[in-house]
């Protein structure tokens, strides 16, 4: 097989997983692809494959196939100890201290989980350290790109290979014996909610797929094998999915400065963590000072400076949508704008929405970056002062009213966000996401029944698609992941 062909197969690998094979591994991707084409009776011809890799849109079957052959699974409870030491002796009494009859909720997110052996790990170290947190909302989000390992870990049994670093004493406190192999007990399975993710793709941090406001977020040894430049992305999500103050639990063979610039660097018990301090944040306020530099991963982590926004915003004309009047030469078109946002240049990237609503009709893909710009630029007052002025100048979309519910909710304006969802559901009643939300609104507000009657809503809906399907307008989200996390809220109502 030539080398062109294999630069090129990488190429569609990175684009698809974010998985990164050097030119000294081509042969063994190679010898993967084939295995994985011939799982899923693909042709195993140079031009099949090349013709597979180049669809735009792959079944949940496909990646997860894909993914099963070029990465490694390799798992078991208790692994890496220096991480769960700093989250048992460091990271939980901490959050205990300052949360105790005020907010006792704890949020964990272990993002790559593989079979299941962390997240159950994290939820035997609740149970068996921390008794006192019984009563507590303790969310143990766990999250991986295959299906067939999500099917495992739901199964929840585990050969004698898988605990080899596992206390005898806690093996048979926490498992059930059967023949061969180990069934976790029920009291820790409910402890963990999985879910579908491709961790390569933007869609966290959100409330949809619940990777939002998390304490820590442990995921190691994955992003080992991602590229360099879809690790710096996973790195800027992972930290926008992250409280202040909460931490970062990556493998200790993929401490990389460069990557997690916008974490501090904390060492513990010989190991190296990252957290999401003070001391990071006024590291990124210098970095922000310069201009934007697309060779720092997190140069573009929020911070700007209000009276500049308001020039912008003051300068720039009042949005009045004419469909008629064309755009200006100038003007960028989507693709500079997404662009744009990317690199985190977000006031003027506000200036040029603002600037191409005025030229021309009103679009659903400016709209969300313009929302997305104001989120990112913490300028969230001045947002909601000109998303309400452009929404009341033009035919606002139910898509708009729902991005725009989605930047309320992440203000905590709840009330105006559930009137901005309803708005969207009149003008699509099949609109499953904003279903979701008015739902996951309610729940919180303790109106179970009003919420329970949303999700219904949802789980109907989502009846007219199959499970490997995308839901429309949701930046890749599978209908199984959601239909398996509308599920998981109603029974917990």
């Amino acid at each position: 097989m030539n080398e062109a062909y294999l630069i090129e197969i990488s190429k569609k690998i990175a684009e698809i997983l974010g998985l990164h094979f050097q030119a000294n591994q081509f042969h063994d991707m190679e010898r993967r692809m084939k295995v994985a084409a011939k799982e899923l009776n693909i042709d195993t011809s140079n031009d099949n494959i090349n013709a597979w890799l180049s669809n735009s849109s792959f079944s949940s079957h496909e990646i997860s196939v894909l993914s099963a052959h070029l990465t490694v699974g390799e798992t078991y409870f208790f692994r890496e100890k220096s991480g769960l030491e700093l989250f048992k002796q460091v990271i939980i009494p901490q959050l205990i201290k300052q949360r105790t009859e005020v907010n006792e909720q704890i949020r964990i997110w272990c993002a790559g989980c593989s079979s299941g052996e962390e997240p159950y790990t994290i939820a035997m170290i609740f149970k068996e350290c921390f008794p006192e947190l019984n009563d507590w909302n303790i969310t143990i989000l766990a999250t991986d790109i295959s299906p067939n390992a999500i099917q495992k870990a739901l199964q929840g049994e585990y050969t004698e290979w898988s605990f080899r670093e596992t206390e005898a004493e806690l093996k048979s406190k926490y498992f059930v014996a059967s023949g061969k192999n180990w069934i976790i007990q029920p009291e820790i399975k409910k402890m963990v909610t999985f879910m579908y993710l491709n961790l390569s793709k933007n869609s966290y941090p959100s409330t949809l797929t619940n990777t939002e406001t998390m304490d820590v977020i442990f995921c190691r040894n994955v992003m080992m094998y991602f590229t360099p430049e879809v690790i710096k992305e996973v790195s800027n999500r992972f930290f926008h999915s992250i409280v202040q103050n909460g931490w970062l639990i990556t493998g200790q063979v993929e401490l990389n400065d460069e990557y997690f610039s916008a974490f501090e660097r904390v060492p513990f018990n010989q190991g190296v963590f990252y957290r999401k301090s003070e001391r990071a944040k006024e590291k990124i306020k210098n970095t922000q000072s310069r201009s934007p530099d697309r060779s720092l991963p997190f140069s573009n982590v929020k911070n700007v400076k209000k009276v500049e926004a308001r020039k912008i915003i003051q300068s720039t004309p009042k949005p009045i949508i004419q469909v008629t009047k064309p755009p200006e030469k100038n003007s960028l078109n989507n693709a500079e704008l997404e662009k744009l946002f990317q690199s985190g240049q977000y006031l003027k990237c506000i200036e040029s929405c603002l600037k191409m609503m005025d030229n021309s009709s009103l679009d659903n893909q400016i709209f969300r970056i313009l929302v997305n710009a104001y989120a990112n630029s913490g300028l969230t007052n001045d947002g909601e002062e000109v998303i309400d002025r452009v929404l009341s100048k033009s035919q606002a979309t139910s898509e708009m009213y729902y991005t725009y519910a989605s930047f309320l909710k992440e203000r905590n304006n709840e009330k105006l966000s559930e009137v901005m969802l309803k708005k969207a559901i009149y003008l699509n009643h099949k609109h499953i996401l904003a279903h979701l939300m008015l739902g996951e609104l309610f729940e919180k507000g303790d109106k179970r029944d009003l919420a329970n009657k949303y999700y219904e809503t949802v789980v109907e809906l989502l009846e007219n698609f199959h499970d490997h399907e995308i839901i429309p307008e949701s930046d890749g989200l599978h209908v199984g992941g959601i239909r398996a996390l509308t599920l998981n809220r109603m029974n917990k109502l």
